[in-house]
């Protein structure tokens, strides 16, 4: 079943349009008539007490997910929409990279053994010549990925120790850039507004709400487009996501989704 804390995004499915009847218990009892479940989390209003209108279902294996969206779903006499989770990127510093022995190349291709890389920004030194930096940002299609490398700490790339850490945007980085970034798998090179502005390739990637399943007001947004259900299990404006996943300034248009990462 792999680690549970972070590899459960391919068994993750999104419950929305909920009737205000529907218990934990209840979803416990539906869902698993079709495989064993991980974990079920009906989202509840913190102030109120009452059901948000979805939840959150992580089956024990795929099959179990599978068969569960290959069919239609009435819950306490409403229907239901079932669709498969978004998988939630992920993204990491990766510094001490030396002048010279590893490539950039090497790097990417490196990290990309571990996970499907979306993005690889190594910003520049304009003041040397353009000379790439001794840090990186690689992002990653699933943040279980990224969390797997943060545990790791260093790695052994040509014999050259890599740290590895998580990254975190600082908040008094708030304007112009510091300098381009070279990018890479889908980023192309960096403009000017960057490391403040929008992160590296993107610190304020939307889409994925704060606290989309533990907790926080953000989460999913609607679902579907402008016809879906809204944070709150009601009909209404906004898609799956709340506008998807953006990709930062300089790494190919910053993001219109709820929330940072």
């Amino acid at each position: 079943m792999g680690d549970n804390r972070y590899d459960n995004e391919d068994r993750k499915v999104f419950v929305g349009g909920l009737a205000q009847e529907a218990t934990q218990e209840d979803l416990e009892e539906y869902f698993g008539k079709y495989g064993g479940l991980e974990r079920v989390q009906l989202k509840m209003d913190s102030q109120t007490g009452r059901s948000r209108g979805f939840a959150f279902i992580v089956f024990q294996d795929v099959a179990g997910m599978e068969a569960a969206l290959a069919d239609e779903h009435e819950i306490k006499g409403k229907r239901t929409t079932v669709k498969k989770a978004d998988v939630k990127p992920g993204k990491i510093y990766v510094g001490r990279l030396p002048s010279d022995g590893i490539t950039d190349d090497e790097i990417k291709n490196y990290f990309a053994g571990h996970g499907t890389v979306t993005e690889f920004i190594r910003p520049i030194d304009k003041m040397k010549d353009n000379e790439p930096k001794n840090f990186a940002f690689i992002s990653f299609e699933k943040e279980a990925v990224s969390k797997k490398l943060i545990q790791m700490g260093t790695v052994d790339i040509n014999g050259h120790e890599i740290i590895i850490k998580e990254v975190n945007p600082n908040p008094r980085d708030g304007g112009a850039g510091r300098g381009g970034g070279r990018g890479g798998f889908g980023g192309g090179y960096g403009g000017g507004q960057q490391y403040g502005g929008g992160g590296y390739g993107g610190y304020e990637q939307g889409g994925y709400g704060a606290g989309a399943w533990d907790g926080g007001s953000a989460g999913y947004g609607g679902y579907g487009g402008g016809q879906g259900y809204d944070a709150y299990g009601a009909q209404g404006g906004g898609g799956y996501g709340g506008g998807g996943y953006g990709g930062g300034r300089g790494g190919g248009g910053r993001g219109r989704g709820g929330g940072r990462y």
